[in-house]
C-alpha cells in the first residue's frame, strides 16, 4: 500500500466513478482499476461495488477511506509545513582570519554563530593573507578576512572597515611621533612576504623613508613580546594588541605627519557555493564588526561605508597606554 494508491482510491470514492475519477486524476482509467485492483488483493477485501448509480463502498472500504483520507490530509499538512518553515542555515562553513585580527574577532563570532546558528559547524582558522587566499582559492575556506581593498582575480571583495596602523612601543611617551622619527627607530617588522611590512614600506616610501628592520619575526606574540622589552618598536595595528595573555605595557603613538591606513574586506571564491549557512556567518561577523567599532571595543577602525569619523576613533586622543592581560 503507497501513497499513490491511497490517493486513487480516494478520488474514486469522491468522484463516485471509476472514469470520473480518471478525469479529476488525469490518468488512464485503466490505471485506475489497475491501482484499486492491487490494493483489494493487498487488503483481501473487496473495497467497492459497482452498480448503475456508480460505485459504493464495502465496509471494508468504508474503513479504509476514513484512513485514507486522514492520512493525505496529513501528508499535505505536512508537505506544507515544511515549505513554510524557515530556511535554517545548517552545515560546514570554514573561516579564515590574517593573526593579527583573530583575537578580536574569532571567539566572538564563534560564540555568537553556536547562538545563533547551531546547526551551523564553523570552522576557524589565523594564518598570513596570501595562505587564507591559497585555501580561499582551492575551495577550503568559504569566508576570509583579508587586507585588500582592491578587486583580484577570483575572489568576490566586499570592503569592510579602514585599519590605523600605529607606532607601537614600550617607552611611556604617547605624544604623537612623527614618521621620520619612526623610521630611524629600531624596528621588529615582520617577513618581506607579510602584507604589513610591504604596506608599512610602501607607506613610508611615499616619504621618501626607506625602512630597514632590526630584526623581523612573523610571530605575532613573539614580536609583542621583544617589543615590550624594549629591543625594538613596531608598526601595527591597535587589534595586535588585543587579548593578549601575558602582562605588559605598550603604547600606540599616532603618526603626527602621517596617517597609515589600509583596507579589510571579506572575501569570497568567485567560483564558491554562496549557502544560507555561509551567508549568515558573513551577516553575524559583519554585524559583529559594526558593534564592535560602536561601542569603542575596537579602536583606530572605521567602516568603509560610514559617514566620516561616525564610528572611528582615528581622530581621537592617543589611544594609549593599553595594558594586555
Amino acid at each position: 500500500m503507497d501513497l499513490r494508491q491511497l490517493r486513487y482510491f480516494v478520488g474514486i470514492v469522491q468522484a463516485g466513478s471509476l472514469s470520473r475519477a480518471a478525469d479529476q486524476l488525469h490518468v488512464a482509467q485503466s490505471a485506475i482499476s489497475h491501482h484499486l485492483a492491487r490494493l483489494e488483493s493487498e487488503l483481501e477485501r473487496q473495497l467497492v461495488t459497482r452498480g448503475p448509480k456508480g460505485i459504493q463502498l464495502t465496509e471494508a472500504g468504508s474503513v479504509l477511506y476514513q484512513h485514507a483520507e486522514a492520512i493525505l490530509r496529513h501528508v499535505e499538512s505536512a508537505k506544507q509545513d515544511a515549505m513554510s518553515a524557515p530556511n535554517v542555515p545548517s552545515g560546514h562553513v570554514s573561516i579564515g582570519f590574517p593573526v593579527v585580527l583573530e583575537g578580536i574577532l574569532s571567539f566572538e563570532l564563534f560564540t555568537r554563530v553556536r547562538a545563533l546558528y547551531p546547526q551551523i559547524q564553523l570552522h576557524i582558522s589565523a594564518a598570513n593573507g596570501w595562505l587564507l587566499r591559497e585555501r580561499l582559492a582551492n575551495g577550503r575556506l568559504d569566508i576570509a578576512v583579508l587586507l585588500a581593498g582592491q578587486p583580484e582575480r577570483g575572489l568576490a571583495i566586499e570592503p569592510l572597515l579602514e585599519e590605523e596602523l600605529f607606532y607601537v612601543t614600550a617607552d611611556l611617551d604617547a605624544s604623537p611621533v612623527r614618521i621620520a622619527e619612526a623610521a630611524q627607530s629600531p624596528l621588529l617588522l615582520a617577513g618581506p612576504g607579510s602584507n604589513c611590512r610591504h604596506f608599512v614600506q610602501e607607506a613610508f616610501g611615499k616619504y621618501g623613508l626607506t625602512v630597514t628592520p632590526v630584526a623581523e619575526i612573523d610571530a605575532l606574540r613573539t614580536l609583542l613580546r621583544a617589543i615590550a622589552s624594549g629591543i625594538g618598536n613596531g608598526i601595527q595595528p591597535w587589534s595586535a594588541l588585543y587579548e593578549g595573555d601575558w602582562r605588559v605595557t605598550l603604547n600606540c603613538r599616532r603618526f603626527a605627519d602621517a596617517k597609515l591606513v589600509r583596507p579589510v574586506a571579506l572575501c569570497f571564491s568567485e567560483v564558491g557555493q554562496m549557502s544560507p549557512a555561509v551567508e549568515a556567518v558573513a551577516v553575524t561577523l559583519k554585524l559583529l564588526v559594526h558593534e564592535l567599532i560602536e561601542n569603542g571595543t575596537w579602536q583606530g577602525v572605521s567602516l568603509i561605508d560610514a559617514p566620516a569619523g561616525k564610528l572611528s576613533q582615528s581622530a581621537g586622543p592617543p589611544l594609549s597606554p593599553l595594558e594586555m592581560e
